[in-house]
């Protein structure tokens, strides 16, 4: 089998990717004939490769991007990555229907330490480092190439608020739960509070909740905080400097040292 007739192949089962490794298996050669071998279609931007040794066949349509949309080879990229994922933040809101803002970077929580950022043709990928990755919920998104891993929008939620500036800082994430609301469970939404051990999050939820009129979600946030020992007064949007003089919600505790308004 010649090269040509192994990527003809790949596409022909649905394949869009292959690392240097499974083509030296298919080809029987060495890992500097296929670096050979690609190298041509590369120039032709019929191949393109995001990281080292992983290789993504990019069809006529998207040669103008120089690379396939993220979501179609992600989850092969993590897979030869071993690393654990899914797709986060703007990213996820985005499949939920939180659509008023464009967005420009491909966000992939991962497990571990964090991974520098991925430049391919015009598709950029980011990669946020999450320690509690396995503690947030997740569904399967059938894309046209891949079956990608999204975290839930009660995920969704719970994430915009422990990394608002990688979501674009607070008002970017009122506005995107303004939409985001929608797809919110309630039931579901309780169900991860219960097995989060860490308050504040659900404290600002709750907070920005109200503020995009989401009462009912609220109410289930200002039920079950209700029922904590103990919740503190923390900052509506933490590293700024004292805030003495900031009002204080009673509500949720929050010291509004912020002012947060939806661009919808």
């Amino acid at each position: 089998m010649s090269f040509s007739d192994y990527i003809n192949d790949l596409v022909m089962h649905g394949k869009c990717s292959f690392t240097v490794q499974q083509a030296q298996s298919a080809l029987n050669k060495s890992a500097e004939a296929i670096y050979s071998s690609v190298k041509h279609l590369l120039i032709k931007n019929e191949l393109a490769t995001p990281a080292k040794g992983f290789y993504v066949i990019v069809p006529p349509e998207y040669q103008i991007l120089g690379c396939l949309p993220a979501e179609y080879f992600i989850p092969y990229l993590m897979e030869y990555w071993q690393c654990s994922y899914y797709a986060g933040l703007l990213t996820a809101a985005r499949y939920h229907g939180a659509t008023h803002q464009a967005v420009q970077v491909f966000q992939v929580m991962i497990n571990g330490r964090s991974r520098p950022p991925i430049l391919c043709g015009k598709v950029k990928i980011r990669f946020v480092a999450n320690r509690h990755l396995a503690e947030t919920p997740v569904q399967s998104i059938s894309t046209a190439k891949s079956l990608l891993k999204v975290s839930t929008p009660e995920g969704t939620a719970m994430d915009l608020l422990n990394f608002p500036l990688q979501a674009g800082g607070l008002n970017h994430v009122v506005t995107v739960l303004a939409e985001l609301q929608e797809s919110i469970k309630p039931d579901k939404l309780l169900a991860l509070a219960e097995s989060q051990p860490i308050l504040a999050w659900k404290q600002r939820l709750g907070y920005l909740l109200e503020v995009v009129e989401a009462f009912e979600l609220a109410d289930v946030l200002k039920n079950y905080l209700a029922q904590q020992k103990r919740v503190d007064y923390i900052p509506l949007m933490s590293g700024l400097e004292e805030f003495t003089k900031s009002p204080r919600n009673i509500t949720w505790k929050i010291i509004e040292n912020a002012t947060v308004e939806s661009d919808l």
